[in-house]
């Protein structure tokens, strides 16, 4: 059976074709993660041509458009709810007479009992890539739902429209424009943090950032950060801080693990954030049999870049003890939230 919105695209004329495809174009070079809805938009919900019994409120974010249908009428409740959104009101599933034809609209739902629902229209859905390739497009809205007045099935029943304005044709009905909004105020602000896997050795030689005296690979005078002596081959796991300036974890945060899986030929080395909030940016592996000679994580010889929200990073190196005395590893990262 052929979706309602399908038949709804093949009715678009070929002039309103070209209109969505250049938004389709602007969106994509346009897009951002954005998640806040914006443009807030109450219609009355009107039943039996003139009685109030709630409201439609219409907004939007990036990538969604979200219609909620509210009862406010005493003891009343829905029965089945249909919704409609387009950009030409020609494509609106109608009799031959132009009444709407509530039953072939794309999005229903069953809500019976129920006093408020909420649908999620993708803009995908209306040939649309994103909020932001459709900036003050208009969208007509049409909402239908049954009414149970009395909120009892099969009781008291009126049919509903929400919508300020009269639509046309023989049978009363009222629709809604909403005008897609991209104003979602500025990015979030992300900060961001250098993090360590907490090791056994330290690399400075100021006592003040020592506190827990531990040995020093003697690389700088205060700058803070741990490597790790692996003895033999064996599951290993570090507590992974971040910003714990002076190699004092008072100074700093928990953000997560790091944990290396050594087998005498290769290292497998894990990070895992566990605080909420946080991600992986970027991270830096040192993995070798001598200690490191360089606090630079640039140097370190294994470097990944995170461009989500990772949570996670795993990394093989290949890892071999020649001298006897254990293997080395520095787990950097940078961390944000």
């Amino acid at each position: 059976m052929t979706h309602p919105l399908i038949h709804t695209i093949r009715r678009i004329g070929l002039k309103t074709l070209r209109l969505l495809s250049v938004l389709l174009f602007l969106g994509a070079g346009l897009a951002q993660a954005q998640t806040t809805p914006c443009g807030t938009t109450t219609w009355d919900l009107t039943a039996g041509q003139t009685t109030n019994v709630g409201t439609v409120t219409v907004s939007n974010d990036l990538d969604n458009l979200y219609v909620t249908y509210t009862l406010t009428y005493p003891g009343a409740s829905f029965g089945t709810l249909h919704l409609w959104v387009g950009n030409d009101l020609l494509t609106l599933p109608k009799a031959g007479n132009g009444a709407p034809i509530p039953g072939q609209f794309p999005y229903q739902q069953d809500a019976t009992g129920a006093t408020a629902y909420t649908f999620t229209v993708p803009f995908t859905d209306l040939l649309i890539q994103d909020a932001n390739g459709a900036c003050g497009v208009p969208l007509y809205v049409v909402t239908h739902a049954e009414v149970d007045m009395d909120g009892i099935p099969g009781g008291e029943h009126e049919t509903a429209f929400g919508g300020p304005t009269a639509g046309s044709g023989p049978r009363w009905w009222f629709y809604g424009v909403y005008t897609v909004c991209c104003d979602f105020g500025p990015p979030p602000v992300e900060t961001c943090a250098t993090a360590y896997g907490k090791g056994g050795y330290v690399f400075t030689t100021d006592r003040k950032s020592n506190p827990e005296n531990l040995p020093s690979l003697r690389l700088t005078r205060n700058r803070w950060g741990w490597a790790s002596n692996l003895p033999a081959p064996d599951a290993y796991t570090f507590d992974l801080w971040a910003g714990a300036g002076l190699n004092n974890t008072a100074n700093g945060v928990k953000v997560g693990i790091v944990t290396v899986l050594w087998d005498g030929a290769e290292a497998t080395v894990t990070y895992t954030i566990t605080a909420s909030g946080y991600h992986l940016k970027e991270t830096h592996v040192y993995a070798g049999d001598d200690a490191p000679a360089t606090i630079a994580p640039g140097q370190y010889g294994h470097t990944g870049y995170l461009f989500g929200y990772e949570s996670t990073a795993t990394y093989t190196v290949p890892l071999v003890d020649a001298n006897g005395g254990g293997v080395w590893i520095v787990a950097h990262a940078v961390v944000c939230r």
